[in-house]
């Protein structure tokens, strides 16, 4: 494949990723396989796609044209030499079954463009078969196929996987640069400033947050369990399903949403644990509410707050894990009521 610029303008503070990309096409030197690594929602699969545009453009060497065959055929959606996968909705791994698949298809001499592209989305959640499968692919790629694979991290990929890649990093932004991006979208400021934080530097996280009104739901519960007592811990499992439910079309979207959920509950016991051991001002996400949480955590010794966030980080794998997501929550608030009591 000849080489290309990439120009990722839309892909706000990813400016170091892009120059990575742009070296390695100048140069020659871009691997068959780019592990594009990063938090969700900072654009790696923007970031991903765009590379694929102009991998598979066979007219301009600047960037993707946008006029040639190949170019209409890509921003249709109907490449025949373009393949992106990932998990199937619903499921928790990618399979074997699907790379073997991605395997016979890179086999396949290409139609339009010069060589395939494939995009893999998920890398992380490659089951042990599937990425062993992989593998045989990346050591002995067929033809001029480029794989673009996307990651959240690079713990859970085989080592043997991503030594066969070329990494690029990206990373969130400063959470100023999300607020700034959220006040101009309109949201309002206390939201923007939280949503910004609650993100972790993720404007595409920040986003969706926002969608699923996650200020507003972090208030009432952190109130609520800040006041949680034996006799409430039902209710609360009760409105934090339905609160679930509320923001997933499936069950597999009502898991992750309750996850999402469940870590506002993590960050409270967060702040709790920076407010009791600061001696001065403390770095916290819900400020809104300081004065309460210096109350609630002066009256509490600090190893039961960590506890309780060790509890609440151990349901959320629960929930991940496909537990009975009832009974994980009323163990959960069981365990939170029971030593709400002051010390």
């Amino acid at each position: 494949m000849g080489v290309r610029a990439v120009t990722f303008g839309d892909i706000a503070g990813q400016e170091r990723a892009a120059a990575l990309l742009n070296a390695s096409l100048r140069r020659g030197m871009l691997s068959h396989a780019c592990l594009l690594v990063g938090p969700p929602g900072v654009g790696r699969l923007g970031m991903a796609r765009e590379l694929a545009a102009v991998l598979l453009c066979t007219q301009s060497d600047e960037k993707a044209c946008g006029r040639c065959e190949s170019c209409r055929l890509y921003r249709k959606g109907a490449h025949p030499d373009y393949e992106e996968v990932g998990v199937p909705e619903g499921k928790q791994k990618l399979l074997i079954d699907l790379i073997r698949t991605l395997q016979e298809t890179a086999a396949v001499k290409p139609h339009v463009a010069r060589g395939r592209v494939f995009v893999v989305r998920d890398t992380e959640r490659m089951s042990i078969e599937a990425a062993n499968c992989f593998l045989k692919t990346l050591e002995e790629p067929p033809g001029e196929c480029r794989f673009i694979l996307v990651a959240g991290s690079l713990w859970d990929i085989p080592p043997t996987v991503v030594s066969r890649c070329q990494i690029i990093k990206l990373s969130g932004l400063a959470p100023a640069r999300v607020e700034e991006a959220l006040r101009a979208e309109g949201v309002q400021q206390e939201d923007a400033w939280w949503l910004a934080r609650r993100s972790w530097g993720s404007p595409g996280l920040a986003r969706a947050l926002g969608d699923m009104a996650l200020p507003a739901f972090n208030r009432e519960l952190c109130g609520r369990l800040l006041k949680l007592e034996p006799k409430g811990a039902f209710a609360l499992t009760d409105w934090l399903c339905a609160e679930a439910d509320g923001a997933g079309r499936s069950s597999a979207d009502a898991r992750a949403a309750l996850q999402e959920l469940l870590e506002c509950a993590a960050v409270l016991y967060r702040d709790l644990a920076a407010v009791a051991v600061a001696s001065g001002e403390a770095e916290v996400f819900n400020r809104d509410l300081e004065d309460t949480l210096r109350e609630f955590a002066s009256r509490r010794p600090l190893d039961s707050i960590i506890e309780r966030a060790d509890r609440v980080f151990e349901t959320i794998e629960r929930i991940g894990a496909n537990a009975n997501r009832r009974l994980a929550l009323d163990d959960l608030f069981v365990s939170l009521a029971a030593t709400s009591s002051p010390a």
